[in-house]
């Protein structure tokens, strides 16, 4: 690693600890265990592989292995993570939250079949399978906490700003890993034999996206610490569905079309 790569590395693990030190001193892991796992195994993570690029250098072999289980760690923590925060948001409409738990599942069975079509005849089909599932995670999970902040903004959801600072700092993340998964697997997959032609841009390329990823990683980490600067606001209570008399009263336009979704969704999908 170069200097500046481990400056990179530095910063973003000296984040960390603060931000397991937040999660810690505000006892986020009460009311987020999800979110609060997917921060300690990111410290994790990062302290092994700091150990392993010691030890046996950034590019080598059980460096490669040590990068790839991390990124599986991590992707399954942040998944349970963006699940959670989903729940959380939407726990008191049972309706609603019935419909996104399932459209979460069928959509991680898709990433495997997606994955399994997409690496079928590549002559680096572990490379392509891996990092085609990582890519659909990362769009799929950008695409998830975008629905939620625009489901809750169109009915008025009240959904803790807390969680709302989370799930921006996810996105950010999942947005960029996305851009970078794309690209970077194209220059292992799609390279064939012009590989080693390629193959000088292609590490001007990494060292570029290593950049734009880690500062990514950084806004996050940063905007997860601002969320938590202070001491946790007191819960909030799950609101009540009034009546239909007084929804059509009060607020007709939005609230009787929340009801009437909500109450549609729970026949539908019960077992």
């Amino acid at each position: 690693m170069t200097r500046y790569e481990i400056f990179l590395f530095s910063v973003i693990v000296g984040l960390e600890i603060l931000l397991c030190g937040l999660v810690y001193f505000r006892k986020l892991y009460r009311r987020l265990p999800l979110f609060a796992t997917y921060t300690a195994t990111m410290l994790v993570c990062s302290i092994a592989l700091a150990i392993t690029f010691s030890q046996f250098g950034f590019r080598s072999v059980p460096s490669v292995y040590a990068s790839w289980c991390a990124i599986a760690l991590t992707s399954l923590a942040r998944s349970a993570a963006i699940a959670e925060l989903c729940r959380a948001s939407l726990k008191a409409y049972e309706g609603i939250w019935a419909l996104t738990w399932r459209l979460l599942s069928i959509m991680t069975a898709l990433f495997f079949v997606h994955a399994a079509i997409d690496a079928r005849g590549q002559p680096n089909w572990f490379t392509a399978s891996s990092m085609t599932i990582e890519r659909d995670v990362e769009i799929a999970s950008a695409v998830i906490l975008v629905g939620i902040l625009l489901i809750g903004k169109y009915y008025r959801l009240s959904i803790d700003p807390l969680q709302k600072l989370l799930g921006l700092g996810i996105l950010v993340f999942c947005i960029v890993e996305f851009v970078n998964n794309s690209v970077v697997r194209d220059l292992l997959v799609r390279g064939g034999t012009a590989w080693t032609i390629t193959k000088p841009f292609a590490e001007q390329t990494w060292e570029v996206w290593n950049t734009v990823q880690a500062l990514a990683a950084d806004a996050s980490i940063g905007l997860w610490c601002f969320a938590l600067r202070k001491p946790l606001p007191a819960r909030i209570e799950s609101p009540a569905l009034l009546p239909a008399e007084v929804y059509r009263e009060l607020s007709p336009a939005i609230n009787l079309r929340l009801r009437a979704f909500n109450a549609r969704l729970v026949e539908m999908l019960k077992p």
